[in-house]
């Protein structure tokens, strides 16, 4: 029962690590640009700074309304990068 529950956790935070990684930046930045990833990066590492979860419509809006991201490049980052493996530090629903 715990081995699992250890392992799991043990995935995540390589998943983490990878995430924050210079290796993750280069792997997205042509098709994304530097600082697109990089901003995800920032509000990832804020979210787990704070010790809360990051709701997945708050990165949307902070991607698309703040930093002025085309919603449809930020959707396709979602999707690239299959954001539903993040949770449960993202959590939430887009609604369309």
């Amino acid at each position: 029962m715990y081995i699992n529950e250890d392992i799991e956790l043990i995935e995540f935070i390589d998943l983490l690590d990878f995430t924050f990684s210079s290796k993750f930046r280069e792997k997205w930045r042509h098709k994304y640009s530097c600082r697109f990833v990089e901003l995800f990066q920032l509000k990832l590492l804020d979210c787990t700074n704070r010790k809360k979860t990051l709701k997945l419509t708050t990165l949307y809006r902070y991607l698309t309304v703040k930093c002025k991201y085309a919603p449809e490049q930020v959707l396709a980052f979602f999707n690239s990068i299959d954001i539903d493996i993040y949770r449960p530090l993202i959590v939430g629903k887009l609604s369309k």
